[in-house]
């Protein structure tokens, strides 16, 4: 295979790759407490350290370098902005942390909280389910006003109800599952508690940098056109040798 034309085929890839991640960073710039992802690359190693060093080298391939591959993407939990809403059951949490909430596949955690009262009078997401209390159960509110204090205490007509569920569970330990929700990962330990300041009548803002984000998607789409013209290239240059050899023969 050409090797050139490989390399080139695996940055193209490397690059589409990355920008997808980029685009869907930029189509949730205005998600309420979404977390960016971020894409890496890394060096493929060369075909001897791949199969192992007893294999013989080739000097002249090896200063070439094996190319770049896509890396594993990792999402950043870095805090957003705060935003001041004055809902009386919007909730942000300040510092490290997550609210729990159930669904039919069990406990999720997100940091979006816009939350509401449904027709049963539970605390509820923005897609109906039911917000966790401090002892896994859901949260019945009842009517009058409700106040949440900077440690996740829920009170209705000044009496208290239930306490916020929040835990922080290690970054390497959540998967993103969708709809602003994140699980643990297959063996993860359970979450402890998290010490953060739920702030009433907020929203945490998305973590992603609008302006930064569309300059890496021009930077990488200048990348994917470089691969792509030196893919063109390398393919000419394989017609132009059969093409010789052939006329040659």
């Amino acid at each position: 295979m050409n090797y050139g034309l490989w390399m080139s085929a695996a940055g193209l890839a490397t690059e589409v790759h990355r920008q997808d991640v980029i685009a869907n960073n930029v189509a949730n710039a205005d998600t309420v407490a979404f977390k960016p992802d971020l894409s890496f690359t890394r060096e493929r190693p060369v075909a001897r350290e791949a199969l192992g060093a007893t294999t013989p080298a080739r000097d002249l391939l090896e200063r070439l370098g094996g190319g770049v591959l896509a890396a594993d993407t990792i999402t950043d939990f870095a805090q957003g902005d705060l935003r001041r809403t004055g809902g009386s059951l919007d909730a942000a949490i300040e510092g490290a942390g997550f609210f729990a909430v159930s669904d039919a596949d069990g406990e999720r955690f997100t940091r979006d909280g816009r939350f509401q009262r449904d027709d049963r009078g539970r605390l509820v997401d923005l897609d109906g389910r039911p917000v966790l209390s401090d002892r896994g159960r859901q949260i019945t509110l009842g009517e009058g006003e409700v106040r949440i204090a900077g440690d996740g205490l829920i009170s209705v007509a000044g009496s208290a109800v239930a306490r916020l569920r929040l835990v922080a569970p290690p970054a390497d330990a959540l998967v993103k599952q969708g709809d602003n929700l994140y699980r643990l990962a297959e063996g993860a330990a359970a979450p402890t508690a998290s010490n953060a300041t739920v702030k009433h009548g907020f929203v945490e803002g998305s973590g992603v940098d609008a302006i930064a984000s569309l300059a890496d998607l021009v930077e990488s789409g200048r990348a994917v056109q470089a691969a792509s013209r030196f893919i063109d290239l390398h393919d000419r240059m394989m017609e132009l040798a059969v093409n010789r050899i052939s006329a040659t023969g």
